[in-house]
């Protein structure tokens, strides 16, 4: 097993398969499971090897004379499975894993459990983060829902598995859905009384919403991995299943042959996009990437107009030997970082350092190099998910820094502004009233483009509020009173800047009062339907125009695009670097089900 890079240029042939389920129903089983089978052609083959584990997981089984129990541990440690606390989540993030099946490659996306004991924001934090997660692929091929054969209830469950699903991601992946049942083995591997409580939800979500999602013979498949159970218990020595054998035999045959079927029937599904479509989790990203870059903008804008105003005023006043339309205006530069960081924007961890004659915000403390956090809102201040970072994960307290954790963030990128020089209208006269006149209308057209991005945003902002899973906070306002602090500093340190602190917090305060105005003026309008509503294509147009419209602002309208561009490539590049990759048997001994599983993914639809 090793870490992953992908160099190849045709991701459109990778089989990307989206494994969700609640906690405790055996994904980890069934990954762990899986790599056995493409090793081994029996239980015995594998009773005479070691044995695979792909994830660390715990289990207690149980002396059927003596009733003592036993906790069996299999796999190293790893700080993304959690199998010491009952009743949560095992797996703490999504993680790809990668299987080189013929001349594709099988990815089986992994993430948290959703059903989680903890609470339900919790819950709700774990499907967000799975469709962060997933956006970085182009595609899906199948999407696995995983089910126990005897489940009592499936309401919150459902609801997070098949409603949030084709809310966030478009309506077309109910074909790629998948029914996995696992445990089936004392159901005598058919659904069990699962049956009829999931056919009463698909027949409400079919009345509700007009959504009809396929639950049939085709879809469904019936697994049991306790075979891979019961070799871990042999491998620790434990004999009391010996008279077992057979039962996990026959299991093992079993859930072998439906591998081939499961995978038989999503490679012959057209593919889900997940890039490049109009959807609401698309949307919804695309909405958080733009927060930072708008108040970085915003903060640029305040900085240009001060410049602009104080070159007039040294016209006017006669400080300038040469009048000229070359006017000081500073641009934004995005610095990529190799690394992912974790800082600390306190006070105490930051300095003001100059350069090239400008006052700087610099972060000393880079708390934790290369964190490899996941579901964490990168270059978000204080987002709940980086109390996960090593460096914060006890306590809440840093360990290298000592404060709380509401000071961190994540970042992948550092944006620095360069003093340089605009020309003004090429075609006028130089004097001195024609380039206060220039200069006017620069300020003037700042001006009109932070009001647009300010009516953009409000409007981005409600749609996120209306749709979001998780209680949503308005992360460009933060930003905004992150460069605020920032800027008081410079001040402290000498730098004339009032203007620019002014502008900010007027910024804030048109902002809230636009919020309300708009809020007011569609309240009449009912869309507290929204948390339901499935096909949202219109409203995530007008998203996509709104964004548009902020891309094509004259003066800053490229910088912001640039940076989002930027800041997709990144996170991308560095999320793919997590990727694990399976080494599998390439000789001639190859088990059959990995000869047939190679057969059925070299094969056209």
């Amino acid at each position: 097993m090793s870490y992953y890079r992908r160099t190849r240029n045709s991701p459109e042939t990778d089989i990307n398969i989206l494994l969700l389920g609640q906690t405790g129903v055996g994904k980890t089983t069934f990954i762990n499971a899986f790599i056995n089978y493409l090793w081994y052609n029996t239980l015995d083959d594998a009773l005479n090897h070691d044995l695979k584990v792909l994830i660390p997981s715990a289990f207690a089984v149980t002396n059927s004379e003596t009733f003592e129990s036993t906790k069996v541990l299999v796999g190293n440690p790893d700080s993304n499975e959690s199998s010491e606390t009952e009743g949560e989540s095992s797996t703490q993030a999504c993680r790809s894993y990668i299987f080189p099946v013929g001349n594709r490659i099988i990815r089986l996306i992994d993430g948290p459990g959703v059903g989680d004991t903890r609470n339900v924001d919790h819950e709700a934090r774990n499907f967000e983060h799975i469709l962060r997660y997933i956006n970085q692929y182009e595609h899906l091929n199948g999407i696995c829902i995983f089910l126990k054969p005897d489940e009592q209830r499936l309401n919150i469950y459902f609801r997070y598995c098949i409603k949030e699903l084709l809310r966030h991601l478009h309506i077309s992946a109910k074909d790629n859905i998948m029914f996995v049942f696992t445990n089936s083995r004392a159901a005598f591997f058919r659904p069990g009384a699962t049956t009829n409580l999931l056919k009463v939800l698909l027949r409400e979500l079919r009345e509700k919403a007009g959504v009809e999602v396929p639950f049939s013979k085709e879809n469904t498949f019936m697994f049991d991995s306790e075979s891979f159970r019961y070799l871990a218990v042999c491998k620790q020595g434990l004999t009391f299943l010996d008279n077992e054998k057979k039962t996990y035999s026959d299991s093992w045959n079993k859930s072998v042959e439906e591998y081939g079927r499961l995978l038989t029937r999503i490679v012959q599904c057209d593919l889900h996009a997940v890039q490049d479509t109009l959807s609401l989790n698309e949307a919804q990203i695309l909405i958080h990437k733009l927060s930072r870059p708008v108040a970085e903008i915003v903060t640029l804008i305040e900085e240009n107009i001060l410049l602009a105003k104080h070159y007039k005023e040294k016209i006017i006043n006669q400080q300038t030997s040469q009048t000229s339309n070359r006017i000081p205006q500073k641009t934004g530069t995005f610095i990529p970082l190799r690394e992912r960081l974790t800082v600390c924007v306190n006070d105490k961890c930051t300095e003001m350092i100059n350069v090239r004659g400008e006052q700087r915000v610099n972060y000393n403390s880079n708390c934790h190099v290369g964190c490899s956090l996941h579901r964490v809102v990168q270059e978000c201040i204080g987002h709940p998910v980086i109390r996960g970072c090593r460096a914060l994960k006890k306590t809440g307290f840093c360990k290298k820094c000592g404060c709380e954790w509401t000071k961190h963030m994540h970042i992948t990128y550092k944006y620095e502004r360069n003093l340089d020089y605009v020309t003004l209208d090429n075609d006028r006269v130089e004097t001195p009233q024609s380039v206060m006149d220039l200069i006017d209308k620069r300020i003037s057209d700042l001006r009109k483009e932070e009001a647009v991005i300010r009516n953009i945003c409000v409007k981005l902002c409600h749609f996120l509020k209306a749709y979001s899973i998780t209680t949503y906070n308005d992360d460009m306002i933060e930003y905004l009173r992150h460069h605020i602090n920032e800027e008081k500093r410079k001040q402290t340190a000498g730098t004339d800047n009032l203007e620019v602190i002014h502008g900010l917090e007027k910024m804030i305060d048109d902002y809230n009062k636009e919020m309300m105005l708009y809020t007011n003026s569609i309240a009449a309008k009912d869309d507290s339907n929204a948390s339901e509503r499935f096909d949202n294509t219109v409203r995530i147009s007008e998203i996509y125009d709104l964004v548009q419209k902020l891309y094509e602002l004259p003066i800053n309208g490229k910088f912001i695009q640039d940076q989002v561009e930027r800041m997709k490539q990144g996170r991308t590049q560095a999320a793919t670097t997590d990727e694990i990759h399976v080494d599998l048997p390439t000789n001639s001994n190859s088990p059959q089900i990995l000869l047939t599983l190679r057969n059925i993914v070299n094969h056209k639809k």
